[in-house]
């Protein structure tokens, strides 16, 4: 007869695992930010931030803003850092925000602070060279609602044993 064995220990182990996988889980979700994220002085695609708190958005752009010629140079995209694992219990939420204090524009759901009466569309409206993947000016949107969030969320939870049981179509998952 097969001995049974002891589950008293499987809800710390659980935690454990849980722990892990959210914050690997975030570690994925801010890597993918950062190589997404438009790439034009640096700093909002260097600017992206794991937090136990909300992520405030007050960061200055560098270099001067008033130099237009600034933004014609040519700069090489930087590979993304390797995000750090941040562990936080279960109970405690985890932020991953952008501290760049012009990231509303960035993610088109403010003006410019620089050019007032801006939006981030208007830069796509008048061909400004542009970078984030996918190059288009609701790219945070498509980050967040085809699947890409929830599958760095997956890889996340893969990383520290998760089986993950859904594939991912253009609309969703198909299981």
């Amino acid at each position: 007869m097969p001995r049974l064995k002891n589950l008293k220990h499987l809800p710390g182990d659980l935690a454990v695992l849980l722990v892990k996988a959210k914050g690997e889980a975030a570690a994925k979700i801010h890597n993918s930010l950062q190589d997404r994220s438009p790439w034009f002085t640096g700093t909002f695609s260097t600017s992206w931030q794991i937090k136990g708190a909300p992520i405030t958005a007050s960061k200055p752009r560098r270099g001067n803003v008033d130099d237009k010629s600034f933004f014609r140079k040519r700069r090489a995209r930087r590979v993304p850092t390797k995000s750090p694992v941040i562990l936080t219990s279960l109970s405690k939420s985890l932020y991953i925000g952008n501290e760049a204090e012009y990231a509303g524009f960035v993610i088109n759901k403010m003006e410019s602070p620089y050019e007032p009466g801006q939006m981030y569309e208007d830069l796509f409206k008048r061909k400004a060279r542009t970078t984030p993947k996918p190059n288009v000016p609701n790219w945070y949107d498509v980050y967040l609602l085809n699947d890409f969030l929830t599958a760095d969320m997956d890889k996340g939870f893969k990383s520290v044993g998760f089986k993950i049981k859904r594939t991912y179509g253009r609309f969703g998952a198909l299981n």
